[in-house]
């Protein structure tokens, strides 16, 4: 079921680039901060194409990526892309979201130490998320609506006849992009943060060679546009841990909805057209 409505979720936006329209945004923010914000980017060294790839810890860990790599689900997330497995460097990631949004009724993610590898692997390579979401059924407009608070919440295409449309909660695959000779943040925000804030640099990911900006994921409005990603000075991961460049305020939860709706119908078939040469 979805939480109620008034439990607010804590949100961290970075502000030192430019700003989206976002109602939930406070009006009343110090403008003076976004502009003393920029100046600390500006100023800070430029390093944004160096590669956040762990050689050493990548052919450490090889055996047990390739028993990771051989995962249906993982295949099944990463179809069509170019992809690979390794061990990356979280304070060498770009971040294309602008937003963290914490709820405090899920369980807090134990991090374990940088030396623990099994279980930051069980962090990176998680069980499928469970999909939860309230569902309705209209029979007069035969139409299924799912409503959740995970914004995660998408529906995918499958290969299988008998249940061609699948509900899911999101990827669980930590995810790391390769695009226009910089590395990013593909999926795994809220985990990066918590390793992060808890000095946990090296995590396995998934790596994917991203050759367009809809591989790479940074489509939806609400990021980063393509220009600041490729700025000279564009907004790392790790600067959502730095208190002057970012804003922390507390925002109400949003609902996903999703509607499936079903036609049937019935024809005959087209004749088959037969040549002359075919009599």
């Amino acid at each position: 079921m979805m939480p109620p409505i008034l439990n607010r979720l804590r949100t961290i936006e970075l502000i030192a680039w430019d700003f989206d329209e976002y109602k939930s945004r406070p009006e009343t923010i110090d403008l003076e901060r976004p502009v003393k914000a920029r100046e600390l980017v500006v100023r800070r060294q430029s390093d944004h194409s160096s590669s956040a790839l762990c050689e050493e810890e990548t052919r450490l860990l090889r055996d047990t990526l390739v028993l990771q790599q051989s995962r249906l689900d993982l295949h099944a997330e990463m179809m069509g892309l170019d992809w690979s497995l390794g061990v990356v460097d979280l304070r060498r990631l770009l971040a294309f979201q602008r937003r963290l949004s914490f709820n405090s009724t899920l369980p807090a993610m134990t991090v374990p130490p940088q030396c623990d590898w099994d279980r930051l692997i069980e962090i990176a390579f998680a069980s499928p998320n469970p999909v939860i979401c309230d569902v309705v059924h209209d029979t007069d407009k035969k139409t299924v609506i799912l409503q959740s608070s995970n914004p995660n919440v998408q529906l995918r295409v499958t290969q299988d006849p008998a249940a061609p449309v699948a509900v899911c909660a999101g990827s669980p695959f930590f995810e790391v992009a390769q695009y226009a000779g910089r590395w990013f943040l593909r999926d795994g925000y809220h985990r990066a943060y918590k390793l992060l804030r808890e000095g946990i640099f090296h995590i396995p990911a998934v790596i994917v060679r991203a050759r367009t900006l809809e591989e790479l994921g940074a489509v939806q409005p609400q990021f980063f546009s393509e220009a600041i990603l490729l700025s000279e000075r564009p907004p790392f991961v790790s600067d959502f841990l730095n208190d002057a460049l970012t804003i922390e305020y507390e925002r109400h939860p949003i609902i996903k909805t999703l509607r499936i709706t079903m036609e049937e119908s019935i024809a005959f078939p087209l004749p088959i057209a037969i040549s002359g040469e075919q009599l």
